[in-house]
């Protein structure tokens, strides 16, 4: 069957014009109004007058005529012409009451904060955004969207010009990551809403305003996700005509501070404290002599100078002794290039006074050194308890107290030879975990290999884990590089944070916290074990010291652990067979450490070795690091105590109502990944990322004329440029003719 023969349909850019024909009436209303009545009177010499005027009637009433239509023709053709005909190839010409529906999306990472002159790169986005809005027809409807992690629907069909204008202008960049999978599924999902509430819109089209950085428009994706990704962007560009409005440059420099970290945490008061920042150059040219500023609680403490080479890395440390514990904040800049966002980095630093460690001794003894906990607590605190100098402050206590204490209170648990956990006190951990806290089990032989499997799960085994997200979500409006205040009504009655937790773990099912599972007793003797090149942290104080030490600790009975093979789960230290003795796992926001012998002799000879102090202290200080992690988090991400996302980078307090006076401080960070400004070409962008799928790409060095934004589908015929050039030809005979006319 013959495919349809397009029609030519007529229409008008500017219908309501067209009132202004009324005007060409003007002519015929003079010429009326300009006719003199007359009186005959009877004379000789008006017979022969009257003869010659009747000879010449028919040409001087021509002549009236023809200068009547001209003057007509010239108001007709030049309102026609502020109207603007066209000609629409496709006859789907607009009648009055339909519109094109456009989709303003603003790329929002900040990247588009690049300010190679007076103006962002957002800056001008808005501007064209605004002159997209104010030159095309009153019938259009648009919507604005902002493109980042979670994509943000601000207008959704508006006609009012006004109000739209105002939402561009007030329009403010985040400073996420923006992603673009997800925005094509908003869009998908806006364009389907506005055809079903709004079916006058019969056109739609999308104008993509980005700097095309290759981070955002070309994703890493799984195949299934990128096939996914295909098949929504195409049933997109058959709904909608797609326009990416490019306001990039190739070639772009830019310096980024990527990682601000404590050397050795947790940091504790009256103890100095090593802080590295980390730099990387994404441009082509060199960084001699970079300044780097140290801020702690918004004063300038030192200043130090680097040099980084084009495309490298350069690392610089500062000390700074804390006096007094509490929350800190600290942040580094690196100033002198045109994107000043990633110029900065926020650490929000809790200093403590001394790390709070409970032990929970699974076979409590009256008598010293007979209890599961007894040489573990001497190892976390010996003689320095007794001087008031202590790192570690350490309570002994039986398996009740995991369901009668806050164990929020606690920076690290050490659960020691506990023979089994009730679903209460599984979901008591996964809460405590979830919250940033550090758990380290310690086996033995009252250990119930089943009942640690059943209750408190393998990581990675499809367990019902409990997901992220418990207790409140931050929120601040805090400005760039700026520390804020926030009221928050976090308040709960009588509940805490772990009270909160704990009842969605309740709902929640089972929890996934070991990082292995408890498999056999093994009984074969160790007198060697492997540190596995003393890469993971926890061993770094026994780097260098050879056969000595740890390494020659005997080994008698232990539990062989199984990691399983696609979780996160990392080995610290193995047997010299290769068999896991220490498994560790980050869960939530905490960390959990698995230790397959007791911490009492008669298993091994850890617990009498030299090692063994270093050892659990360092174990203690590893877990008890990771509440640093809930304070710290990227912009986009969930805090541990929170109110709405926080879109801002920056120092951010959260005054709580409950305790009163309670203030959290929050440090939120860019992505670095963000920072490298690198483009996808449109070629690339047409054949790797879109393929198949049509689009147009624009760049802000044209001029969007009228015929441009009116969208891609209407075909302009440019009548009104020949309408105009008619009324210039009518002009020249206007003139002519009253010329001739009147010289006859």
């Amino acid at each position: 069957m013959p495919s349809p023969t397009p029609l030519l349909a007529f229409g008008w850019v500017n219908l309501p014009m067209l009132g202004w024909l009324a005007v060409a009436a003007a002519p015929i209303l003079i010429q009326l109004l300009s006719r003199r009545k007359h009186r005959e009177t009877p004379w000789a010499a008006m017979e022969f007058l009257r003869a010659a005027v009747q000879r010449r009637s028919r040409r001087i009433r021509f002549e009236q005529w023809l200068l009547l239509a001209v003057r007509t023709l010239l108001i007709v053709l030049v309102v026609s012409a502020v109207a603007e005909p066209y000609v629409d190839s496709s006859g789907m010409a607009l009648s009055p009451g339909q519109g094109v529906h456009r989709v303003l999306v603003f790329d929002g990472s900040f990247s588009m904060a690049y300010k190679p002159a007076d103006k962002t790169r957002f800056d001008r986005t808005k501007e064209l955004a605004r002159r997209i809005v104010e030159e095309s027809p009153r019938s259009d409807a648009f919507s604005l969207m902002l493109m980042s992690r979670r994509p943000r629907v601000i207008v959704n069909a508006a006609l009012d010009r006004t109000a739209i204008l105002r939402e561009i202008d007030d329009l403010r960049l985040s400073h996420e990551r923006a992603e673009l999978p997800p925005a094509i599924a908003q869009l998908r999902r806006l364009i389907a809403e506005t055809r079903e509430h709004n079916p006058r819109l019969d056109r739609h089209e999308v104008y993509f305003l980005t700097d095309l950085q290759r981070t955002t428009w070309k994703p890493k994706l799984s195949e299934t996700a990128r096939a996914e990704f295909l098949r929504q962007t195409s049933e997109l560009a058959n709904s909608a005509a797609l326009i990416v409005l490019d306001v990039g440059r190739p070639h772009t420099d830019n310096l980024a501070v990527v990682d601000l970290r404590p050397i050795d945490p947790p940091v504790l008061a009256g103890r100095a404290a090593s802080l590295r920042v980390s730099l990387k150059n994404f441009g082509r040219r060199a960084r001699p002599r970079q300044n780097v500023d140290l801020l702690v609680d918004g004063r300038r403490i030192a200043r130090k100078e680097v040099d980084v080479s084009p495309g490298g890395s350069a690392e610089v440390e500062f000390s700074y002794l804390f006096d007094a514990p509490g929350d800190h904040s600290i942040e580094v800049v690196a100033p002198g290039d045109a994107l000043d966002i990633d110029n900065h980095r926020f650490l929000a630093l809790p200093v403590r006074r001394e790390i709070w460690v409970l032990c929970i001794d699974g076979r409590p003894s009256g008598e010293r050194f007979q209890g599961a906990a007894d040489y573990l607590a001497v190892a976390l605190a010996p003689r320095e308890q007794l001087s008031g100098n202590a790192r570690f402050r350490v309570e002994t206590a039986a398996e009740s107290a995991l369901l009668e204490r806050n164990l929020a209170d606690y920076d690290c648990l050490f659960l020691c030879n506990v023979a089994r956990f009730s679903a209460g006190e599984a979901h008591a951990l996964s809460a405590y975990l979830q919250g940033g806290g550090g758990v380290v089990f310690f086996l033995g032989d009252r250990v119930r290999a089943e009942s640690y499997n059943r209750e408190l799960g393998v990581a990675g085994q499809g367990n019902s884990p409990l997901k992220k997200g418990a207790t409140a979500s931050l929120s601040s409006s805090a400005g760039e590089n700026s520390r804020k205040n926030t009221a928050g009504q976090a308040s709960s009655g009588t509940q805490t944070p772990g009270d909160q937790l704990f009842q969605r773990a309740g709902r929640a099912g089972g929890a996934e916290i070991l990082p292995a599972r408890l498999g056999e007793v093994v009984y074969r003797p160790q007198f060697r074990l492997d540190p596995l090149g003393f890469r993971h942290p926890i061993l770094k104080v026994f780097r260098g010291r050879g056969q000595s030490g740890l390494l020659t600790t005997p080994v008698f009975k232990y539990f062989k652990l199984s990691p399983p093979n696609d979780s996160s789960a990392t080995t610290v230290l193995a047997m010299a067979d290769g068999v896991p003795l220490i498994v560790e796992r980050r869960v939530g926001q905490g960390r959990v450490v698995l230790v397959a012998t007791s911490a009492e002799p008669g298993w091994s000879a850890l617990p009498l070795w030299p090692s063994f102090v270093p050892l659990v202290q360092e174990i203690a200080a590893f877990c008890a690091a990771d509440r640093l992690q809930q304070c710290n988090v990227m912009v986009g991400d969930r805090a541990a105590l929170s109110f709405a996302d926080t879109a801002q980078s920056g120092i951010h307090v959260v005054r709580l109502d409950s305790p009163p006076g309670d203030e959290r401080t929050f440090a939120v960070n860019v992505d670095p990944l963000e920072s490298d400004l690198t483009r996808i070409e449109p070629e690339e962008l047409r054949a790797e990322v879109w393929p198949e799928v049509p689009f147009q790409h624009q760049t802000v060095w044209q001029n969007f004329d009228t015929a441009t934004v009116g969208g891609t589908d209407r075909s302009e015929s440019g009548l009104h440029v020949v309408l105009l050039y008619c009324v210039l030809g009518l002009l020249l005979a206007d003139t002519f003719f009253s010329w001739k006319f009147g010289h006859a």
